[in-house]
């Protein structure tokens, strides 16, 4: 007879994995101290030119300016529990994109996610961190932009917009596995500027 329990236990399993719950905190909370740093040598400007695949537990503090060619990073698989972290640690504003985009199989959730705007000076982070929500936001917050996110988009594109933009020094993105086969996102903006959002920061199916 088969277990009439089977869903229940295999939610039970998930939400007293210890993974689970210590990462969904730290992507909530922002506070990554548990984290893993992925090595400064396959983090480089050139290196994130060529793109790469994020790691799960890993944040990755990548120098990459915008000012080469475009950079394509892969997301690690989503399976329940993964969390990624990418931080900006140079100076993103060479127009050239960054796109993110899921392995095979894998999609962002759908939503919508709302970057503020704080506008309080060069190289200080917005105080709120945008998140993707499973609901859809019909009015823009602290002067920022809705962008709509569907279940079938699999790349989230970034334009290193020069002069005003958000991927200053310490802006940081997070991608958070809380369903298998979709990804929730945070970011939490570094001003440059004005502070506006980059000309680019939208999802899409490709």
């Amino acid at each position: 007879m088969a277990n009439p329990l089977y869903g229940s236990n295999k939610f039970d399993v998930e939400l007293n994995s210890a993974k689970y719950i210590r990462h969904k905190m730290a992507y909530l909370s922002g506070q990554y101290q548990d984290l893993e740093l992925t090595a400064a040598a396959d983090t480089t400007d050139a290196k994130t030119d060529t793109g790469f695949t994020l790691k799960d537990g890993h944040i990755c503090e990548s120098l990459w300016d915008g000012d080469g060619a475009a950079a394509s990073m892969v997301l690690p698989a989503a399976t329940v529990g993964v969390l990624t972290v990418f931080r900006f640690v140079a100076q993103a504003d060479g127009a050239a994109s960054i796109t993110f985009t899921t392995g095979s199989g894998d999609y962002y959730e759908a939503g919508t996610i709302c970057p503020a705007i704080d506008n309080l000076g060069v190289g200080l982070q917005v105080a709120d961190t945008a998140y993707l929500q499973r609901w859809t936001q019909s009015v823009a917050t602290k002067g920022g932009a809705i962008v709509t996110v569907a279940k079938t988009h699999n790349t989230l594109i970034i334009a290193a917009t020069a002069s005003n933009n958000q991927t200053y020094i310490g802006a940081e993105l997070a991608w958070f596995c809380d369903v298998k086969g979709f990804y929730k996102l945070s970011f939490k903006g570094s001003e440059l500027g004005s502070g506006a959002i980059n000309a680019t920061f939208a999802t899409s199916a490709v």
